[in-house]
């Protein structure tokens, strides 16, 4: 599932106004003004019990989201399904680990990262299983 796809059915089944950032650089992907939420938006291959998110990316998200007074979401597409996190409420498990420096833009230098895992088994699942 690309991330259109995704930001597409949540604006088709949830959030009838979301919108997409108007900057690709921002560090969240869209916006819901009725529901006051900041979402960003990661598409996984692989389907894992944990589902990461990088420090910088959470602390950037909970940053914007508290100067506005909205609500930080985390929505993950896996093969087993969408899976939604309120960034609010969950404080991840931060770890230093070597990973790529870049997800599928060809930059496959690996560089340490601090990362957190997210229990699926603490997200608001969205749908099921779905082929994408």
């Amino acid at each position: 599932m690309s991330e259109l796809r995704l930001f597409e059915f949540l604006r088709l089944n949830f959030l009838p106004d979301l919108e997409r950032s108007s900057n690709q650089f921002e560090r969240f992907d869209c916006t819901s003004q009725s529901t006051k939420l900041h979402v960003e938006l990661k598409c996984r291959r692989s389907h894992y019990p944990t589902l990461l998110i990088e420090k910088k990316k959470f602390d950037a998200l909970i940053a914007a989201s508290t100067q506005l007074q909205f609500s930080p979401c985390y929505i993950n597409s896996t093969p087993q399904g969408i899976f939604g996190f309120n960034l609010s409420k969950v404080e991840p498990t931060w770890q230093t680990e070597l990973m790529p420096a870049t997800t599928d833009f060809g930059n496959t230098d690996k560089i340490e990262k601090v990362v957190g895992f997210l229990s699926v088994a603490d997200s608001v699942h969205l749908s099921g299983a779905m082929d994408f």
